[in-house]
């Protein structure tokens, strides 16, 4: 049983605001793991963590560099949360010193470094599990238990409706509104949206058309700030993200949602608003609803908990995480489709930019 196996031994690389609340929030809730390191080169951000563990009298060893931690620290996985443009390196390195990896998406910001983690990973034969958290939130689970009253999927949608992305602190200022270090706006934030596009569909996806700018929030940036993305699959779905990222933030009792999904067959419709999800019966017009009481508002954490979880069992057990690495793939691979096609103001095959990468879409 879980209950009565060790504690796995966990080094935490990346200590910015997400790596913080998923120490506090997340793996600290759970008696599966253990942190033994933690490792940022960005020195504030390790002064910090390294006094919240100080704070709660829990040993920790804290690294500047990430050699000098897979080198000396205690550790058998290693929970990167670190900016984008690092994501490469970083699972490459810890991979290659045989620790299993949690990585935060996007999986990397190039098809090419997916491709080198790709190798990486299948060379060491460890897990990785990618932070694609949105499969196990409990609202997106209940869509899935839904879906089949809904016959014949035909049309996905979301729209995701938010003010600006929060500054970043760390070596490169503000890294989010620059393309180079994200691989762009629909890369960095959306590839959440088509990895749910990709499991709700479950088929390969054959082009991508998207139009968009950065005219409003990012004017004096490269990234976009708004757009229309559509997504055709093999098996007929189509799939349509609205992204906006200059909308009024949601206060409490407001009837806005940053995020809602449309899942609509010929027999039903489901709809996700928030926390709540709804689904109607083409037929006799029944109506049903299902709300989560979400504890924790900060980073993700409810979705991140059973995605941990899950981890935890693979590493002692054995098998696959839901978001392994051909889920980080295949997100990826609409996500740069995307982004290209915006740029360019054309339609982009998901063919295209596997035959330019080596990467495959497998469903």
């Amino acid at each position: 049983m879980e209950h009565t196996m060790k504690a796995i031994k966990t080094a935490v690389v990346g200590l910015g605001m997400m790596g913080s609340s998923q120490i506090r929030n997340c793996l600290w809730k759970l008696p599966q793991y253990e942190i033994t390191a933690i490792c940022d080169p960005f020195t504030p951000n390790l002064d910090a963590c390294r006094i919240l563990f100080t704070e709660r009298g829990l040993p920790v060893s804290c690294y500047s560099d990430l050699a000098d931690l897979l080198e000396h620290a205690d550790c058998e996985l290693v929970v990167i949360v670190s900016p984008d443009y690092t994501h490469e390196k970083i699972a490459c390195d810890c991979l290659r010193a045989g620790k299993h990896i949690r990585l935060e998406k996007p999986l990397a910001i190039t098809p090419a470094g997916c491709a080198n983690i790709q190798r990486a990973q299948a060379q060491s034969g460890k897990l990785l599990q990618i932070g694609l958290e949105l499969r196990y939130a409990s609202p997106t689970r209940q869509m899935r238990a839904w879906l089949p009253r809904l016959g014949e999927l035909k049309m996905l949608t979301c729209e995701e409706f938010r003010p600006p992305f929060l500054p970043k602190r760390g070596l490169v200022d503000d890294w989010i509104t620059k393309k180079e270090y994200t691989g762009g706006t629909l890369l960095e934030k959306n590839c959440h949206h088509f990895d749910l596009f990709n499991w709700f569909a479950a088929s390969r996806p054959v082009s991508v058309y998207a139009s968009g700018d950065g005219l409003v929030e990012y004017a004096k940036t490269d990234i976009l700030d708004n757009a229309f993305v559509t997504v055709e699959y093999e098996n007929g779905i189509r799939a349509m993200l609205a992204l906006c990222l200059f909308a009024p933030k949601k206060i409490a009792g407001s009837s806005l949602n940053e995020l809602e999904m449309g899942l609509l067959g010929n027999r039903g419709r489901l709809e996700l608003r928030g926390d709540e999800v709804f689904v109607w019966d083409r037929e006799t017009g029944g109506e049903e609803c299902w709300h989560y009481a979400r504890e924790n508002f900060e980073a993700h954490s409810d979705d991140i908990i059973p995605s941990l979880v899950e981890l935890a069992d693979c590493i002692r057990n054995g098998g696959e995480p839901l978001t392994g690495i051909q889920a980080g793939i295949n997100s990826a691979l609409v996500s740069f489709a995307a982004e290209r096609s915006a740029e360019q103001k054309r339609i982009v095959t998901i063919a295209e930019i596997e035959s330019e990468s080596g990467l495959k879409f497998i469903v």
